[in-house]
């Protein structure tokens, strides 16, 4: 089997998708990615990142990759089962002074935080399409659609917290309530769970 065949089976291993930092720790020189996609078998999406020609890829995967970056607010809670409709845009989470690509994306809705609060609940998930992404976990959604309830959808919000409540196996309320507290919005979080409760 030669380099670019090995790099082909990778990538369909991979559900369809490589990075030039798998084929190098393969042991296979980047130029071989370089003459796949001249010869119109895979395509780079950017940088680093390369996808079968044809092919959707991973969209989520894509968008955030060698980005620090975290899903988050619908697009989270999506991916966690407590979303009725898969969101139209996404929501990402950067931090603070982010000045990059995704600011120029018209579905994308990008929200900003502080350093200190960055990570917190940041979790590795499967995207829909079987890559791992970054994203924050269901406390931190909850306490996020609370700290800016004005400007989300009610529904949303009601619906996520009911589904995370009824889910008594995973919920974590003593998590939720700790965040609750680092993200300023205890009264709320305390306020929804004792009407639900």
């Amino acid at each position: 089997m030669n380099k670019e065949e090995k790099i082909l089976d990778l990538i369909k291993i991979n559900n369809g998708i490589i990075t030039s930092k798998e084929v190098s720790e393969q042991g296979i020189n980047r130029v071989f990615l370089t003459r796949l996609v001249k010869s119109g078998r895979i395509e780079r999406v950017k940088k680093g990142l390369y996808i079968l020609t044809n092919t959707w890829g991973d969209e989520y995967f894509n968008l955030i990759y060698g980005i620090n970056a975290i899903f988050s607010y619908d697009t989270a809670l999506y991916f966690l089962g407590l979303c009725e409709t898969v969101p139209i845009t996404y929501h990402i989470t950067v931090c603070r002074g982010y000045n990059g690509k995704l600011k120029n994306m018209d579905n994308v809705k990008l929200h900003f935080v502080k350093k200190e609060v960055f990570e917190l609940g940041k979790i590795q998930i499967k995207s829909p399409q079987g890559q791992t992404i970054m994203s924050y976990n269901a406390e931190r959604c909850i306490c996020d659609l609370l700290k800016n309830k004005d400007k989300e959808d009610i529904e949303t919000i009601k619906y996520a917290i009911t589904e995370y409540l009824s889910d008594k196996q995973n919920r974590n309320l003593p998590k939720l309530l700790e965040y609750s507290i680092k993200l300023n919005v205890e009264d709320e979080v305390t306020r929804y769970l004792e009407v639900l409760m």
